[in-house]
């Protein structure tokens, strides 16, 4: 069990740590970014991983359809969208503010959407459930709330939390944070197709297949799916901002190792939280899920108060921040006892 927990906080913290290579890229836009860390961690990483452990799968796939398949792509496709909302609030509204907001409701949809669509039951315990959603909710005002605070504190100074050119023209506080909340909702995919494919997941742990690498499966075509999307988007905002050219003109040894360390950062959440949620002795889904998600908003918001994202901020503001933090660690606990 303690190799468990471990390997799930290092997968929230490998989660959060996603986005800090973002601060030191040069001479790259953000869809210069984008397009790297689809490359590597949605294609690269998963699909070489596949290939090069294809002898311990390909006796056990009689399950696996050309039907099933699609529905993992589509359900990638999804939540490329939903990591391309992240991406760009990641650099309009900050580290933890996004983090903390986004994977909020990525767990309010996650929990509902599999009963919504009929795969899992009412949960057992259906006050605690319901209070988790309620605090889950409460959480997002709050730090929404904080959110707004600062941009009139600080007039915009502390919002960013890297100095990338964006795509798109500077936004109003309430459309980047529709954006980032449509991306929590988009990226609820990913956590649905876990749960649309945990049959086959669990065949294939029965079949002798490790725990860690055994989610493969299901995280190689959706990252077909993501990336689909990521490329698409990325591509044609180079191409309409004229700086194609900068994927390999622009300090591209220094670039494309940043890319490839998102990517490993990416591609080791995937493995961690597959080993720590699957190996034996694992905790239950529910609290897997949350060992998760709570390393990664405190080290998310850790991370975004060491880059001083919330500096020129008052007392109440950070009062407020702190009051949403505590929320939605409790909607998660609450969330797993349900």
């Amino acid at each position: 069990m303690t190799f468990n927990l471990v390997a799930l906080a290092l997968a929230g913290i490998a989660g959060a740590s996603f986005a800090l290579p973002m601060m030191y890229f040069r001479g790259w836009r953000w869809e210069h970014v984008w397009v790297g860390q689809a490359l590597t961690s949605n294609l690269a990483f998963p699909l070489l991983t596949l290939a090069l452990l294809w002898g311990q799968f390909r006796m056990h796939l009689t399950e696996f359809s050309v039907a099933r398949l699609a529905v993992i792509v589509a359900l990638g496709m999804a939540w490329g969208m939903g990591g391309t909302g992240y991406g760009l609030s990641l650099v309009l509204l900050g580290l933890s503010f996004t983090y903390s907001v986004i994977f909020s409701v990525t767990t309010l949809f996650g929990a509902l959407l599999p009963m919504w669509i009929g795969l899992r039951g009412r949960p057992e315990h259906l006050i605690s459930f319901s209070l988790g959603l309620g605090l889950c909710v409460a959480g997002i005002l709050a730090i929404a709330s904080a959110a707004a605070r600062r941009e009139k504190e600080t007039s915009g100074r502390a919002a960013k939390s890297a100095t990338l050119a964006v795509p798109v023209p500077p936004l109003p506080y309430k459309a980047a944070l529709l954006i980032t909340i449509a991306a929590g909702f988009f990226s609820a995919a990913m956590g649905l197709a876990l749960v649309v494919n945990e049959d086959l997941v669990n065949h294939l742990v029965t079949r002798g297949v490790s725990p860690a690498v055994a989610p493969l499966i299901v995280w190689a075509p959706l990252g077909v799916g993501s990336a689909s999307v990521s490329l698409i988007f990325g591509l044609w905002c180079a191409w309409r901002s004229s700086s194609a050219r900068r994927f390999i003109d622009a300090h591209p040894g220094r670039n494309w190792l940043l890319a490839a360390l998102m990517g490993v950062l990416g591609f080791g959440v995937l493995l961690l939280y597959g080993w720590g949620s699957t190996a034996q002795g694992h905790p239950s889904k529910n609290a897997s899920w949350a060992v998760y998600m709570t390393c990664f908003i405190l080290a998310g918001n850790a991370f975004g108060l060491l880059t001083r994202e919330w500096k020129h901020c008052s007392r109440r503001t950070h009062a407020e921040l702190t009051a949403g933090i505590a929320l939605l660690l409790g909607a998660i606990v609450s969330l797993a006892m349900a």
